[in-house]
């Protein structure tokens, strides 16, 4: 489970204070400035500590020259580099995985992270509160600016820093931060997320009605066809690490297709942070679909509710945002279908940005992605908790009758901010085009 107390002598931890704060480095050009981008370093980066009990490595930076805690997080890893999760499902209940070694030690594959938003200035190896460490540098590839952290290890349990930016209860699925809230609240069906609001406060209103999840297939000419929504999948939480940085939980999936034609179950990892959300998606194509279906799509949405009116919808293929009130006006009904790499969302009560990532197979595939939007009030849809639609945006996928058989996946990852600005979406976007550059220094001993 989470290891984020607080450990060490009394006396270390006082010399260790420091103020929570982004990091500034005074006096030099340019200032680091990434708040939002977890940092990922695998544990073959770490060649000295291989080994080293976990339990005495700690992450600490320096700020005015003193030197604190962070948030850490280290996920174990097998040899294939699937993740070996803290708790799984035995029965009715949770346990703690048999897997994970006891002590556990820093391996190759494992799996080092924390946020941008906790580096700190470059600090000398007398400033250390132990003689052994390795320095870590982040440079900023847009402007060259750097951030600093340090992996110290310790004779005995290092201190580690309080701070648990998200935390996850199995049931109802509902994972919680600071920025935001949401889950999976239906115990009918829990494969469908129906709640996101801003802050910790379970108890909020929802500003998401549902994601929904439509697919359509004709079969004979169109004299037979299916239908199938979110309310048709399965799901199965089997396995799940709750730690301070990230949340990271596996799930198998399926749906009946219809009568006789089941999918398989497919196991997924999702990873949720403070302020980004994964929601995975599965579409299952038995065999070659243009053999007996003449047409078959998919339309995936958000769907948001009343709440959010009063908002704006953009993107980069509209010539100005669009408001959202519940009514389609001209501009609405006749924006472009364009299909949009992203997305947003952003009123009083915060902001989203929405992206998609595809697997190659569907990046590659001879089949049409659109961009689907609907504000209407009025709309009313047998699959919904309240009625309406509000600035429901997502995608829409045609043409996959010219599929393979096999499975094709994609993931929507939602940002989300409080206090989210039009522009903000750049600091978000940046994470993925514009990564952080990442350099383990030699192994420093005063």
């Amino acid at each position: 489970m989470k290891q984020n107390a607080l450990l060490g002598s009394f006396f270390l931890i006082l010399l260790l204070v420091l103020p929570a704060s982004p990091f500034e480095n005074k006096g030099a050009s340019p200032t680091f400035s990434r708040t939002e981008d977890p940092v990922y370093i695998t544990g073959e980066e770490f060649q000295p500590f291989l080994g080293q009990e976990i339990s005495r490595l700690g992450l600490f930076v320096a700020r005015a020259g003193k030197l604190a805690p962070i948030p850490l997080q280290i996920d174990k890893k097998d040899k294939d580099g699937q993740y070996i999760l803290e708790m799984i499902k035995s029965g009715d209940k949770w346990q703690k995985n048999s897997q994970l070694p006891s002590p556990s030690k820093l391996e190759k594959n494992d799996e080092i992270t924390f946020m941008a938003r906790d580096l700190g200035e470059k600090v000398s190896p007398d400033k250390w509160p132990t003689p052994s460490g390795l320095e870590i540098e982040i440079t900023d590839p847009i402007n060259q600016a750097k951030a600093f952290a340090y992996l110290l290890a310790f004779p005995s349990s290092a201190p580690r820093s309080p701070a648990d930016y998200i935390e996850f209860t199995p049931e109802p699925s509902l994972f919680r931060s600071d920025e935001i809230t949401y889950g999976f609240t239906d115990p009918k069906h829990p494969a469908l997320i129906n709640y996101i609001a801003f802050g910790r406060d379970p108890k909020s209103p929802s500003l998401l009605d549902r994601f929904k999840m439509r697919m359509g297939i004709s079969f004979l000419f169109g004299k037979l066809k299916v239908e199938k929504n979110e309310e048709d999948l399965k799901v199965r939480l089997l396995a799940y690490t709750d730690g301070p940085i990230r949340v990271i939980t596996l799930q198998e999936f399926a749906i009946d297709i219809m009568a006789g034609i089941k999918s398989p179950w497919v196991k997924r990892v999702s990873i949720s942070y403070p302020n980004r959300i994964e929601f995975p998606n599965d579409v299952y194509i038995p065999f070659r679909p243009g053999l007996v279906i003449s047409e078959a799509h998919t339309t995936a949405t958000f769907d948001f509710t009343e709440r959010v009116a009063g908002s704006v919808l953009y993107h980069p293929a509209l010539p100005a945002p669009l408001a959202v009130d519940g009514v389609m006006s001209p501009a609405e009904l006749n924006a472009p279908s364009e299909y949009a790499p992203w997305s947003v969302l952003a009123g009083k009560f915060g902001g989203f940005l929405e992206t998609l990532k595809f697997d190659d197979k569907i990046a590659k595939a001879n089949i049409k992605k659109t961009f689907f939007y609907r504000d209407d009030r009025a709309y009313r849809d047998q699959y919904e908790y309240e009625p309406g639609s509000f600035g429901e945006m997502g995608m829409k996928i045609t043409g996959m009758e010219n599929l393979k058989g096999g499975t094709y996946q994609f993931t929507f990852v939602l940002f989300g901010r409080k206090n989210f600005q039009p522009g903000d979406e750049k600091e978000f976007l940046q994470i993925e085009s514009r990564p952080l550059e990442v350099k383990v220094l030699p192994e420093n001993r005063n």
